[in-house]
């Protein structure tokens, strides 16, 4: 079992970046959310998040709110760390971040969810800013402490430029907000090796009345549907068969 720490970034007293009245806080949760209902699909994943909602009063500020992610996610032993963010700064485009001497590993997964967002955002006309995947340094000490504390592999994505016209529009788009985050799924579950769960399907039913076929279907609802119109109407023969 994969255990996958999810980290919006910002929140609370902290709104992050914000620009045409959206704030970056409010953009990575909702992001980290759909991220986290899509990493439901993978039998062998497990999510759990820093913050689950924006305006909690006890949420501290940086630094100390910082401490409090870190030692969560040190706590829970977690395989990989996810932090989700906006840039801003008058930029454009999607990078990502890892800590100061970060392993292989780290970078390889960086790499493999790089190339799908960056697949992904194609598809609206943006690309990376500057070379997407960032060694996060500062002279000799990574300066981003989420990236640099925790215990386990860990990948900051800066997710489009809260500041830029276009992609501020984007971000406050659903449809845009949910490919993205499916996109970031998939390089997780690729990087990863996490698999879907696998679901048997329905059996299918057919519903007769008085000799005339209703339904051939696996809906529940439509079955009990068709059986209650049926006595409501006196139906004299009602035959259910497993197709």
């Amino acid at each position: 079992m994969n255990l996958i720490v999810i980290d919006p970034g910002h929140g609370g007293k902290d709104s992050g970046a914000v620009d045409y009245g959206l704030k970056e806080a409010d953009v990575a949760l909702r992001l980290a959310e759909l991220v986290n209902n899509y990493l439901g699909d993978y039998a062998n994943a497990a999510t759990s998040m820093t913050r689950n909602k924006n305006t909690s009063p006890t949420y501290p500020a940086p630094p100390e709110g910082l401490r409090k992610r870190i030692a969560f996610a040190n706590s829970k032993n977690a395989d990989f760390f996810l932090s989700l963010h906006c840039n801003a700064g008058g930029g454009s485009g999607f990078e990502s971040f890892v800590a100061h001497n970060a392993p292989a590993r780290t970078k390889q997964i960086q790499k493999v969810i790089n190339d799908q967002v960056l697949s992904y955002l194609k598809g609206y006309g943006i690309g990376a800013h500057g070379n997407p995947a960032k060694n996060d340094s500062q002279a000799a000490r990574s300066r981003i402490a989420v990236l640099r504390d925790t215990r386990m592999p860990a990948v900051l994505l800066e997710c489009l430029f809260i500041d830029n016209p276009k992609e501020n529009k984007l971000l406050r788009d659903p449809k845009f907000l949910d490919g993205l985050a499916a996109a970031i799924v998939e390089g997780l579950a690729e990087a990863l090796g996490l698999k879907k769960k696998v679901t048997k399907p329905k059996p299918m039913y057919r519903v007769e009345v008085n000799g005339k076929l209703i339904y051939d279907t696996a809906y529940e609802g439509k079955i009990a549907e068709a059986v209650i119109k049926a006595i409501d109407k006196n139906a004299n023969k009602i035959y259910l068969t497993k197709l």
